[in-house]
């Protein structure tokens, strides 16, 4: 004679494992389909990230005194941006950067703003993103519409452009004038910034 340990289950008895199989079943799954999701998340976000700080380490592309910045846009994928420097002076040459943005957005700036236009030699990009030297925080990048103002702020100042094939073409008279204007607006900026810091009472 069978112990009660040996006895086969009822229906009645059998159906709570059932039930507890099926839920493990069910929770194995739920688990798995989470963490696929969240490692297809992950993988997006290292990737965008990737793409996105490709330019970051590139040389600068150098261009000789007046010729235009062309550049196919093919080089630049979106949230990605690229320095070009321009002769300015006997020594110095000047920076500009070409941006497309995350919704493809092309933008053309003088790689610096008015206000930190002395530290203009050590902004720098990181994931795509241009960084003040001064500031330590992403500048933003002004518009094709959007006129320079000496107290514009931390903005890296807009240079003309236009796209034709889809390159993106900077002509040389537009660099070498809105040069000049941002030599200017940055020489006033630094005026006001020395006045104010003189005691008050002291001739400026």
């Amino acid at each position: 004679m069978l112990g009660p340990a040996h006895l086969p289950l009822t229906r009645k008895q059998q159906r709570p494992r059932k039930l507890s199989r099926q839920s493990w079943g069910a929770w194995t799954l739920l688990a798995g389909l989470l963490l696929a999701i969240w490692g297809t998340a992950a993988g997006i976000v290292w990737w965008t990230a990737r793409k996105a700080s490709a330019s970051d380490h590139l040389p600068a592309v150098t261009l000789e005194p007046d010729q235009d910045l062309v550049y196919d846009l093919w080089n630049l994928e979106p949230g990605q941006s690229r320095f070009f420097t321009y002769p300015s002076g006997a020594s110095e040459r000047l920076r500009l950067l070409v941006n497309r943005d995350s919704d493809g957005v092309i933008r053309a700036a003088f790689a610096t703003c008015t206000t930190c236009y002395s530290f203009r030699n050590q902004h720098y990009l990181k994931a795509g993103q241009f960084i003040c030297g001064r500031c330590r925080t992403a500048m933003t990048i002004g518009g094709q519409g959007e006129r320079m103002t000496p107290d514009k702020g931390c903005v890296a100042v807009r240079v003309p452009f236009s796209i034709e094939h889809n390159r993106v073409m900077v002509r040389a008279q537009a660099i070498q004038e809105g040069a000049k204007e941002l030599a200017e607006a940055a020489g006033k900026v630094a005026g006001r910034a020395d006045a104010s810091s003189k005691p008050p009472g002291e001739d400026p």
